[in-house]
């Protein structure tokens, strides 16, 4: 996929200037709930992340806890409905000028929220700034935040 100004988006983490520039944006998208689908999740983060000025270690680490989080849901939440739109997990990313939220989330009708000594907890309390399991209703959402970067430009040192 290109980027509106035809650069790949998974190549080029956006300049200081274009990071600050970038207007808000929301990305929403729905798939099955099964682990096959989880890589369009993550791929659309990827594809995103660069408005935000990640590099490309940040956008790894993104994908990375969509993949973690899209995991924790798959795996602890229960849905005896089955063959109809509950059956999904969604997925909205959205940027704004303070950073990037990712809200996934998917019907259950039985939920275990996550060890907190869980080793995947461990990786995605490491990977990104912000992160949080809700139960509202029949409905469980996982919250993942990550702050503005100082979007270095390619080439640049950490």
């Amino acid at each position: 996929m290109s980027s509106p100004d035809g650069r790949n988006g998974a190549r080029h983490a956006a300049t200081s200037d274009e990071a600050t520039t970038a207007q808000a944006a929301t990305v929403a998208l729905q798939v099955p709930a099964r682990a096959e689908y989880v890589p369009i999740l993550r791929a659309a983060c990827g594809q995103v992340a660069p408005l935000l000025g990640c590099t490309f270690e940040e956008i790894a680490d993104l994908k990375l806890a969509v993949d973690e989080a899209s995991g924790f849901l798959l795996r602890n939440c229960v849905a005896l409905r089955r063959g109809t739109k509950h059956d999904d997990l969604s997925a909205t990313v959205t940027i704004a000028e303070t950073g990037m939220h990712i809200a996934l989330s998917i019907a259950a009708d039985a939920s275990v929220a996550p060890d907190g000594d869980d080793f995947g907890w461990a990786i995605l309390t490491a990977l990104v700034d912000d992160f949080s399991w809700c139960v509202q209703d029949s409905v469980v959402r996982v919250d993942i935040r990550k702050h503005r970067v100082g979007g270095r430009r390619d080439g640049d040192s950490r």
